[in-house]
């Protein structure tokens, strides 16, 4: 295997807990802006989803900007359910709420703490900046990385190589054929570390049982390794 000297990780749904975390916000949000009109239910959380993604999948194309994806997402929302709000003081709310998270999946502050004896480590995340920051602080991974870097400070996001020209450039010494990104997002981290020409590892342990259809979006890039556990990870990097 190459040796690598920094490694590159993504944050939600590779370090980072999101559904945990997005749960609490959004129905605590939910029931600040709403709960007078129609009582919180698994199906309200669904529909935001399908909303949310969709206006993510359009921000990974570049259809879209940040702030349109940060409303659009409840203007959408409260046109498919009925319910009557402020799609801007929603989302101001939901981040609020979301910035109160930091839950982490199991295993993946041991793995952090582990390649930071051996790795420069750095936070690679799209998403909102204060949101972001305040999870990673609460979540204990920030001693062990030298570095976040947040796609609305970047004022790009991944896969963009604008947003990864930005992080390169505040990397001391960065080199290129030295780096390895690990994400579970084959639009945003393997598509950008194609996009940036740097090695790739795709974090994947639930992908192919739930989403078979990945397998074959996943050979149209130029993956590096393909791991399924923390387990690999660390046999890998270790």
């Amino acid at each position: 295997m190459k040796r690598y000297r920094f490694l590159l990780f993504d944050a939600d749904y590779t370090l980072l807990d999101f559904d945990k975390d997005m749960f609490h916000a959004f129905q605590a949000t939910y029931e600040a802006c709403f709960g007078s009109q129609r009582p919180y239910s698994a199906q309200l959380l669904e529909q935001y989803e399908v909303c949310n993604n969709r206006w993510w999948e359009k921000l990974e194309r570049g259809e879209c900007t940040k702030s349109q994806l940060y409303v659009g997402r409840f203007q959408d929302f409260l046109q498919e359910t009925g319910l009557i709000g402020q799609p801007e003081e929603t989302n101001r709310l939901y981040f609020e709420n979301l910035a109160q998270g930091g839950a982490l999946l199991p295993g993946a502050l041991e793995l952090v703490r582990d390649l930071s004896g051996a790795y420069q480590l750095y936070i690679v995340t799209n998403g909102n900046a204060a949101s972001q920051m305040s999870r990673l602080e609460r979540s204990g991974l920030l001693p062990y990385v030298q570095d976040v870097f947040v796609s609305e400070d970047a004022g790009a996001a991944k896969p963009d190589v604008r947003y990864f020209d930005y992080a390169f450039s505040r990397i001391p010494g960065f080199e290129k054929e030295r780096a390895l990104l690990i994400g579970d997002s084959l639009t945003s981290d393997m598509l950008g570390a194609q996009n940036a020409g740097i090695d790739s590892m795709w974090y994947c342990p639930q992908a192919l049982r739930y989403y078979p259809e990945w397998e074959e979006e996943a050979k149209k890039l130029s993956i590096t390794y393909q791991v399924g556990s923390f387990a690999a990870i660390r046999g890998m990097l270790l």
